[in-house]
């Protein structure tokens, strides 16, 4: 993971400078292109606060801290190993607070992918001090450590009495967000679902209805809990964790036999079994429940090369397509021609950029225009529908644009899902074609 490092920060770097150099490309376009259409470009890409945001998150992340608590055994360790798709054990050196929390780093090679602090639930921590209580204790040390997200750990297959620990973090919140003027965002986790019967499935995809069922009703049973007591959380999710482990040359180990490895070993375990279930979904929560943009990118640097490029291939697409439709609400026909083809050539870029490629946009209008792009095979009556589709406007005010819009941005993520197929995943045009017209018909 180590090469992987230097390959995501080389790939976000080429990202970040194709987009710095977007004012200068838009300055150098054919004569044709009006400079109102040309302007309208320049305000939309570079006006767009999302993706002003990602890019300077490539200079500004910074490892997220996270606060977790849960029971003994509820799994902490091999959630923070799902959420990096890597077996990441703290190798630096640990800080023991006390016997109620402990702080470490957990890190691949020199590269720090989180800072943890991980304790048990309030009900099994210890009043070491008789002069503070072993919960006052606790929020002092979650103060100081600052998290950017605490994650609720609760067990699939126990029906814990988690009052003391809801309570708590009630307590925690109100007390940070007076210490912060800021609120902490919190995120239940149910973890160990593959534990739920029947408890021989361990693969996701085999999970049969009453699993699914039961593990549904679990995570009620947690939210009545978290209701009752008026805790507010960003939201509650169940997952699986499970990871068997093997290393370099195929031989699979326990996972209590890990730590007796050689360091090297270690550090090169590869994943034997993948039984984790919503860990993406989670993800996703994680992101948009962290406030500091740096902490929510640096959540993504965690994670490996393929999965930290796919997210953001994921998110320029999501903007571009948004940026599409406020384009096509353009009120006069033919006029935003111009600027999808371009929209959909500078989104291409990005992708490819993120590929470690270097492509011209000339070479992304033709990669759009074989997709079935703005002039491609089969794309004019759909242009010709988007555009005439404004005429509407003349007759009833709105409704012609909003056609215009949908359809504008459903062929932008089309081309965006095509790219990412054909730049980051290394498929074939052929392939990527048929994930173009895949998209559109989903979409």
């Amino acid at each position: 993971m180590k090469d992987d490092s230097m390959k995501i920060e080389q790939r976000l770097q080429n990202m970040k400078n194709f987009y710095t150099k977007v004012g200068d490309l838009l300055d150098n376009l054919p004569d044709a292109i009006p400079e109102k259409a040309r302007q309208k470009i320049r305000d939309t890409i570079l006006g767009d606060e999302e993706l002003k945001n990602l890019m300077d998150g490539v200079d500004s992340h910074r490892p997220p801290r996270i606060f977790l608590i849960g029971r003994t055994g509820v799994g902490k360790s091999s959630l923070i190993n799902a959420l990096c798709s890597a077996y990441v054990a703290p190798v630096s050196d640990t800080r023991s607070c006390t016997e109620t929390a402990q702080t470490y780093q957990c890190k691949d090679g020199e590269r720090t992918l989180m800072e943890i602090l991980d304790t048990r639930g309030i009900a099994e921590s210890d009043n070491l001090n008789a002069e503070i209580s072993a919960e006052d204790m606790l929020i002092n040390q979650v103060k100081e450590f600052s998290p950017d997200v605490a994650i609720f750990m609760l067990n699939c297959t126990h029906r814990d009495d988690v009052d003391s620990d809801v309570n708590f973090l009630k307590k925690l919140s109100e007390s940070y967000a007076q210490a912060y003027n800021m609120r902490l965002p919190i995120v239940a986790v149910v973890n160990k679902c593959d534990e739920m019967a029947p408890s021989r499935l361990k693969n996701p995809n085999e999970y049969t209805e009453s699993k699914t069922k039961k593990i549904a009703e679990q995570v009620q049973h947690y939210k009545e809990i978290i209701v009752k007591n008026n805790l507010k959380i960003d939201d509650i999710i169940a997952v699986s964790s499970l990871i068997d482990w093997m290393t370099a040359d195929g031989t699979e180990i326990d996972a209590d036999s890990i730590e007796s490895l050689p360091v090297s070993d270690i550090e090169n375990l590869q994943i034997a079994f993948d039984g984790r279930y919503h860990i993406e979904e989670l993800l996703n929560i994680l992101e948009k429940a962290i406030l500091d943009f740096s902490a929510r990118m640096g959540l993504r640097m965690a994670l490996k090369l393929q999965e930290v490029v796919r997210r953001i291939a994921n998110q320029l697409n999501k903007s571009f397509s948004a940026m599409s439709a406020t384009v096509a609400l353009s009120p006069i026909p033919i006029s935003d021609i111009y600027i999808l083809l371009l929209l959909q050539g500078i989104l291409v870029c990005l992708i490819a950029s993120l590929s470690g490629r270097d492509i011209s946009l000339d070479t992304a209008k033709e990669f759009v225009l074989s997709m079935g792009g703005i002039a491609g095979a089969g794309y004019g009556f759909r242009l010709l529908a988007q555009q005439a589709s404004k005429i509407l406007n003349v007759f009833w005010a709105g409704s012609g644009s909003a056609v215009s819009a949908s359809i504008a941005a459903l062929g932008t993520s089309a081309i965006g899902k095509a790219a990412i197929a054909y730049y980051i995943d290394d498929k074939t045009i052929e392939e990527a074609k048929s994930t173009f017209e895949a998209s559109r018909k989903e979409d």
